[in-house]
């Protein structure tokens, strides 16, 4: 697969991903510094039997990603379609106020191609159509150069929970609660509207900022814990829908072995 489609899939991810995600996450390594393991807390029940806190926009971004917070990892679902291309992604993350300690494992389907994904230890690792079977190419997020190293480097930093609580609270210009609930996860989720300020996002690309409009309004579905069950966008072009589940279970992401693996960091460009 062409590193350029790869990229772009990547940096739109790392955008849904900053939207969605604040959480952080006790993120220790076993003997060998080769995997990242969360455990589970009270709070990846998710029966929202709990809470009583009335969201705003005033509280909004701060306790809902206080509620991932102590859950410390989920199960994420992701479809979406870019220029034509639809993208469907699944992912088990966690994540560390150190955003070099963040990890990922996803599986995405981008318009009948298999791409496989984990991010571990400060690194990038990818297995895509063309490459040698069986091997995983690496990306240095410390090394990546030129666009495409920006992009994969902009996935690790959107799951800084820090900049994603700010993104959040910094930009948020209103939000609705539409009375709307339904049913997800065997949760009864509520929907709201939040409305967000695009000149207020920071650290996008000046090319997306350049196509975004003024602002965007993505439909929150929040549970009685605080936890979010469902983000959608739609209206930009590029419709984009994300599950989460599984809240607070056991995440482990572990490297691959270091001879199926491909040094791919110079392959990027300057």
């Amino acid at each position: 697969m062409r590193m350029r489609t790869l990229s772009t899939a990547v940096a739109a991810i790392g955008l849904a991903l900053v939207a969605g995600c604040g959480s952080s996450a006790d993120v220790v390594s076993d003997a060998s510094g080769s995997s990242q393991e969360t455990s589970s807390s009270s709070q990846g029940s998710g029966d929202g039997s709990d809470s009583t806190t009335t969201l705003t926009a005033a509280n909004f971004a701060e306790v809902v990603a206080g509620a991932q917070t102590d859950a410390q990892s989920t199960h994420m679902t992701m479809s979406m379609d870019i220029a034509g291309q639809s993208i469907d992604a699944e992912a088990d993350l966690t994540t560390d106020a150190d955003p070099a300690k963040t990890a990922m494992r996803m599986s995405m389907d981008m318009g009948g191609q298999a791409v496989e994904m984990l991010m571990v230890d400060g690194a990038i690792y990818t297995q895509a159509p063309g490459m040698p079977e069986g091997k995983w190419m690496k990306i240095d997020l410390d090394e990546a150069a030129g666009a495409a190293g920006g992009s994969f480097a902009q996935l690790r930093e959107s799951i800084d929970p820090a900049q994603s609580i700010k993104n959040l609270k910094d930009s948020l210009k209103d939000l609705k609660d539409t009375g709307e609930t339904a049913t997800i996860d065997g949760v009864e989720a509520k929907r709201y509207d939040a409305v967000v300020d695009t000149s207020k996002l920071a650290d996008l690309p000046a090319a997306a900022g350049a196509q975004l409009p003024d602002e965007i309004t993505y439909q929150y579905w929040v549970g009685p814990d605080n936890l979010p069950r469902k983000i959608v966008l739609e209206g930009l072009g590029t419709p984009m829908e994300m599950t989460f589940s599984k809240w607070g279970e056991k995440v482990e992401v572990t490297a691959p072995s270091p001879d199926s693996v491909i040094d791919g960091s110079s392959m990027l460009g300057g």
